[in-house]
């Protein structure tokens, strides 16, 4: 990973993420720090160009071929063009225009503009990692006090510094490339450099800090440009913690992958007991986990007491047999040495590394015990094309009104069916799950696996599971004490999502199925979701009618179109 910056600031920035770092000089002359960021899988290059185009390209072009880089990140500032923007937010560059193009006639200026798109495969990377937690690598101080915002925008780009939007080059965007956000000086050389080379990818990542005005020398001495830079750089590693190499043979490669980006300052590097969601790599013994985010409660803290419970989807960054992989980590953590009997919160957790050990094997990654905390690593599949932790049942239920879709619905039951499965052999040894939700099965397609075992080692209480998937027994006042039964409820409440678009809603009446629903398929979920847990089915019961309801969604015809 080479990084190139324009400005002293901004290589300070990204300076500040790297470690082991050594000095590299290019056959040019050029210098550059040659490091690694913690928990990511790349070997940077950092260098500063200084501004203009001109000079970005000159030092990007050797830069790429010294290190064979597969990709070029360029992090810097921009000045706003738009009113929308913010100082601070971030402006990615889906279309990065060379404005100074054209010909100049007694008929005035007739525009011939370059333009350069980022690949397929960054255009998806830039808007997952918009969706999906953006400020991961964003240090806790000094914390924003609004979140910053990304833009996938066009950013015009010229040797001009422009210091009025009422002067002639801003006229001339304006009317020739009216779809630009922000402007600088150095992403159409550094474009133009990495097009170049057919492998190399290339991103331009701005933060906003100056409005392209008259003011901008206030903004700067405010500290705009340290701003801007920091949550540019905080948002190329976010996009950076997901890029996989391109895959071209060994033989081909000279060096250590590498990728040119362009300066931020640098994530929080306390090692101490801060929350997961402040620090994106964390070390469990002698591994390192990059730690991702996700919906739901995939990156989870919650506390009782002097109790903390974490768990989070991760990469496995620091064993050489196991990098790449990714792994389901679930922690405990005591703030002080637990006295006298009761529950024990690190031999719960114990209990569900031995019970993992029992029902799912290999799939048990590590287990790390100290004095004050515990660690349980679950591996967690990934998707063998694009090398992505795979998805959960979350991403594949609707939303109201829900659409009949016999296949999806196909999917899910049989889903189900195995998951229900799993929780007829936890009930056979006594236990239940009793945390079932839409994150809670991960789609290992064509199978679906449990992530966990939830409460499982946990003795059941009132008041437990609180959310939309909390059955009547788990809720305070119920006087039942919840068992396999809960399982078979959460499982209903989950197909009535599947079915509706909607989870169940306490007191109302149990599900009633449409014409549409297969009537074993319909029956099967109104009995799961009845009140009385004495009720409802047996787990392998409903098993048996899920795996029905599978052969007969199987021969319904497609719709007609």
């Amino acid at each position: 990973m080479v990084v190139l910056t324009a400005l002293q600031v901004e290589y300070e920035a990204v300076r500040q993420h790297l470690e082991d770092v050594r000095e590299v000089e290019l056959p040019q002359g050029t210098l550059l720090d040659v490091g690694r960021i913690p928990g990511l899988n790349w070997d940077v290059a950092l260098a500063e160009t200084g501004p203009t185009n001109t000079r970005a390209a000159l030092v990007t072009q050797p830069a790429i071929e010294y290190f064979d880089a597969e990709a070029v990140f360029f992090v810097g500032v921009a000045g706003a063009l738009k009113d929308h923007l913010r100082l601070g937010d971030v402006v990615v560059a889906s279309k990065v225009y060379g404005y100074q193009g054209g010909r100049e006639s007694v008929d005035g200026f007739a525009a011939r503009p370059d333009a350069w798109r980022p690949s397929y495969d960054m255009d998806q990377l830039v808007r997952s990692a918009c969706r999906n937690k953006p400020w991961a690598f964003l240090a806790q101080e000094p914390q924003p006090a609004t979140p910053p915002r990304v833009h996938f925008e066009p950013i015009a780009s010229g040797d001009v510094l422009i210091g009025s939007r009422d002067s002639e080059t801003a006229r001339r965007i304006r009317h020739h490339y009216n779809d630009a956000v922000a402007a600088d000086m150095e992403s159409q050389g550094v474009a133009h450099a990495a097009g170049m080379h057919r492998t190399v990818r290339m991103l331009s990542i701005r933060g906003i800090s100056d409005f392209a005005g008259p003011d901008k020398a206030v903004s700067d001495a405010a500290g705009s440009q340290e701003t801007a830079s920091r949550h540019a750089a905080a948002f190329a590693l976010r996009v950076l913690r997901d890029l996989r190499p391109s895959g071209r043979p060994a033989q081909e490669r000279l060096q250590q992958p590498s990728v040119v980006v362009v300066s931020g300052p640098g994530p929080d590097r306390d090692t101490g007991p801060a929350a997961w969601d402040s620090r994106p790599v964390i070390r469990v013994g002698e591994r390192e986990y990059l730690l991702y985010g996700g919906p739901g409660d995939l990156l989870h803290e919650s506390r009782d007491g002097d109790v903390v419970w974490r768990q989070a989807v991760a990469r496995v960054v620091s064993d050489r047999k196991s990098r790449g992989s990714y792994a389901w980590l679930r922690q405990v953590e005591c703030a002080q040495p637990l006295a006298g009997p009761g529950f024990d919160p690190l031999a719960s957790l114990e209990e569900e590394a031995r019970m993992c050990r029992a029902l799912r094997g290999p799939d048990v990654l590590q287990w790390d015990r100290r004095r004050n905390s515990a660690t349980l690593a679950l591996a967690w599949p990934a998707d063998a094309k694009f090398g992505r932790p795979l998805q959960t049942l979350h991403e594949l239920l609707p939303e109201p009104p829900a659409p009949t879709d016999p296949l999806r619905l196909w999917s899910i039951v049989k889903g189900l069916a195995e998951v229900a499965e799993v929780l007829d052999r936890l009930s056979g040894e006594g236990l239940s799950h009793r945390a079932l939700r839409p994150t809670s099965v991960v789609m290992n397609r064509p199978h679906m696996v449990l992530r966990d075992f939830g409460l499982a080692a946990v003795p059941p209480r009132l008041g437990e599971n609180p959310g939309p998937y909390q059955a009547p027994e788990q809720r305070y006042g119920s006087g039942i004490r919840p068992g396999p039964a809960t399982d078979v409820y959460q499982l209903g409440a989950l197909l009535h999502r599947a079915l509706t678009g909607r989870t169940p809603v306490p007191g109302l009446p149990a599900y009633r199925p449409s014409a549409s629903v297969p009537a074993g398929l319909g029956h099967a979920v109104s009995g799961a979701l009845q009140q009385d847990p004495a009720d409802r089915p047996g787990v392998r019961t409903l098993r048996l009618a899920l795996l029905a309801a599978v052969r007969e969604l199987s021969s319904v015809p497609p719709p007609q179109r």
